[in-house]
């Protein structure tokens, strides 16, 4: 019996699948392949009009009722929510905040998202590519955290109570 295909997805903030891999997350959730989030914010420094806080008591809030009911329109098998601080730009105050992603140590959430490969064992992880797509910092340290994750994951000196596990395959996105 072959092994279930799985793909496992680490990005940023909530709306970064959806913008990013919307297409492909249907395609292949469509194909019986399970597919699996990394959400390492709570997209608390987004803008939104007043009219669209209707019922939400905080940005973070609406952010993140906007992920779940992206992620079942999508069909996302489990959203892993990391819920670091939105960091903004990159000169931004917010991109100082101590709790931001940012300004988290790469090694920390580098340990996050091996736990994630190790418990679900996808064949392929996508991430950002090193520019963050953009420059987002949030983008950025994800992408440096996910590319260290994918190695450490195999590594049997690399304690974290699982079993190693290695990835077959790292693919980057960028925004055209």
């Amino acid at each position: 019996m072959a092994a279930r295909a799985r793909l496992l997805i680490s990005y940023a903030h909530p709306d970064d699948e959806s913008f990013g891999l919307g297409g492909l997350i249907a395609k292949y959730v469509a194909e019986g392949v399970e597919v699996y989030l990394i959400c390492a914010t709570n997209g608390d420094v987004g803008t939104v009009k007043p009219e669209f806080m209707k019922g939400y008591d905080s940005v973070a809030a609406l952010r993140l009722a906007e992920l779940d009911k992206a992620s079942k329109i999508l069909g996302f098998k489990e959203v892993f929510k990391f819920g670091y601080k939105d960091s903004g730009m990159m000169s931004s105050e917010t991109a100082k905040d101590p709790d931001c992603l940012w300004q988290q140590p790469v090694e920390a959430v580098t340990r996050r998202v091996v736990e994630v490969i190790r418990e679900i064992q996808p064949q392929v992880v996508i991430t950002f590519n090193k520019y963050g797509g953009y420059g987002h910092p949030d983008h950025i340290a994800i992408q440096r955290a996910t590319v260290e994750a994918f190695f450490k994951a195999s590594e049997p000196g690399y304690e974290t109570g699982q079993a190693p596990y290695q990835p077959q395959k790292l693919y980057y996105s960028a925004i055209a």
